[in-house]
């Protein structure tokens, strides 16, 4: 599977989360399970801009 897969299938997986609540989840601080490791929403997000090759200021 390609890295965006992957970093997609995280993000769909962490979506998926708030629609099984009937809370409303900080999303930064729930966890996703991609590369053999639980990741918060804050690395997720990371990993996806180093993917993109964002650079932020």
């Amino acid at each position: 599977m390609d890295r965006k897969t992957v970093l997609l299938m995280a993000c769909r997986d962490l979506l998926k989360k708030q629609i099984n609540s009937i809370y409303i989840l900080d999303l930064l601080s729930e966890t996703v399970f991609y590369d053999g490791a639980d990741c918060d929403g804050y690395c997720l997000l990371e990993d996806i801009e180093a993917e993109l090759d964002i650079q932020e200021d």
